[in-house]
């Protein structure tokens, strides 16, 4: 009945970080290129379980006892978002698997959110003010009459500037730091007609606000059922301490 207990708190505690999940991706239902987060839920090890008598004959094996569930880990989605048309030259867009590289104080991070724009000195940087990579390292000073091709390749004022650089990443080996941003310890260049890019053009969120909305119901209705498994086992221990001890 103890065993119980910890097996449904495992079980509220699952849903909880669920929740939270689902959280995330409908507050960043607007933020351009932001990926869908899904919880993994992993059971802990589950143990066999026999009927022991004073005899072999009376040995049998009842089937495995589960131990409850967590959180492994969380999955990006990879489902593209809707390619928003913008006319804003600074905006750009990927319509291929890859993400757009900059560079933060703390190394190379990876987005799919191209909602740049240009600095003071003229150099292609985030929206968190991070400066965008190309083959060549950042990419600027542009005037703001650059242009993009469809294969990465910049121009301005008749001059090829330098190519963006473009990785594809495993969504597994993806970790999210903050809204749009991502490390990565295995980042694969992707280069010609593998970075496919359109100017002027911005992919949104690919969050699903209604399967977003009955995901959160199901983790509702999951958390207030291992929660009346609760209540109904501490009524059953109560009994067993203050009624049948009196017996």
């Amino acid at each position: 009945m103890i065993r119980g207990l910890y097996t449904s708190a495992t079980g509220m505690l699952a849903t909880q970080t669920q929740s939270e999940f689902i959280g995330d991706n409908v507050a960043n239902a607007k933020t351009p290129g932001y990926k869908e987060e899904l919880a993994s839920n992993i059971s802990f090890p589950s143990h066999l379980i026999e009927r022991r008598g004073g005899n072999l004959i009376s040995e049998a094996q009842l089937g495995g006892l589960g131990t409850g569930v967590r959180v492994d880990r969380a999955l990006l989605s990879n489902v593209q978002g809707v390619l928003q048309t913008t006319n804003l030259k600074t905006d750009l867009a990927l319509t291929a698997p890859g993400y757009f590289v900059v560079q933060t104080p703390e190394g190379e991070r990876y987005s799919r959110n191209g909602h740049f724009e240009l600095d003071s000195n003229g150099m292609l940087q985030s929206p968190e003010g991070y400066t965008l990579l190309g083959e060549n390292g950042p990419i600027g000073p542009l005037s703001s009459e650059f242009s993009v091709g469809t294969d990465g390749t910049i121009i301005d004022q008749g001059q090829n500037v330098d190519r963006l650089r473009v990785v594809e990443i495993p969504s597994d080996a993806l970790k999210r730091e903050g809204q749009s941003l991502y490390s990565s310890t295995q980042p694969v260049q992707v280069g010609g007609a593998g970075a496919q890019v359109l100017q002027g053009t911005i992919e949104a969120s690919n969050v699903d606000l209604s399967g977003q909305m009955i995901q959160m119901m199901t983790v509702m209705k999951a958390y207030e059922a291992n929660q009346k498994v609760i209540q109904t086992q501490d009524e059953m221990l109560a009994k067993a301490v203050n009624e049948v001890g009196k017996i």
